[in-house]
C-alpha cells in the first residue's frame, strides 16, 4: 500500500469509527435501529492486504468500539470474525479472472451486484453475530433475527449510497 493509499484508509477509519460512536450507537430507536457503519472500513480494504494485518486492523476496531460501547470482546469477536471470512468470500464472488489482481472491493471496481454480494454476506455476518453475542441465547433467536435483518439492511443501504458518492 503507498502512502497516499494509507493515509486515506486511516481518515476512513477514523472517520467511520467517530461517526459510529457519537451518532450510530445512539440511535436506538425502538431498541432495533443500530446501524453498523464502521465494517466499511474492513469491507472497502485492498483485496492483497496481508490476512494477518487485516486481522490486527479488525480486532483493533473492534476492540476501540467495544471500549466506547462498553460491549467486552463482542465488537472485537464479531469484526474478526466478519475480516476472516472476507478473502474466501471474494474468491467465492468475484469473476475468476479478476482475483488475481488488487482492488479495493467498491461498486466502481466490482460492479453493482458482485459488491452487493459481497457486502451483503458481510453485514449481514457481522449483525447476526453481534446480536446473538448480545442476546447470548438462542431463546429469543426471533428478536436476533429482526434486529439483524432490519439493521443489516440498514447498514447496506449506507455502505452503498457511500459507494454511489465515492469517487
Amino acid at each position: 500500500m503507498s502512502g497516499n493509499q494509507l493515509l486515506k484508509h486511516f481518515i476512513r477509519f477514523a472517520f467511520l469509527i467517530i461517526l459510529q460512536v457519537v451518532i450510530f450507537d445512539n440511535i436506538r430507536f425502538l431498541g432495533y435501529i443500530n446501524p453498523l457503519l464502521y465494517i466499511w472500513f474492513i469491507l472497502g480494504l485492498p483485496s492483497t492486504i496481508n490476512r494477518s494485518f487485516l486481522l490486527i486492523l479488525a480486532f483493533i476496531t473492534g476492540t476501540i468500539l467495544d471500549i466506547f460501547s462498553n460491549t467486552p470482546g463482542m465488537y472485537a469477536f464479531a469484526t474478526v470474525f466478519v475480516a476472516y471470512f472476507r478473502a474466501p468470500l471474494l474468491k467465492l464472488v468475484v469473476p475468476r479472472d479478476d482475483v488475481s489482481s488488487s482492488y479495493e472491493p467498491s461498486v466502481k471496481s466490482l460492479g453493482f451486484p458482485v459488491f452487493l454480494k459481497y457486502a451483503a454476506v458481510l453485514i449481514v455476518l457481522l449483525h447476526l453475530l453481534l446480536f446473538t453475542l448480545e442476546a447470548f441465547s438462542f431463546v429469543h433467536y426471533e428478536l436476533v433475527l429482526i434486529k439483524t435483518i432490519i439493521n443489516s439492511s440498514l447498514t447496506l443501504l449506507l455502505v452503498l449510497s457511500l459507494q454511489k458518492t465515492k469517487t
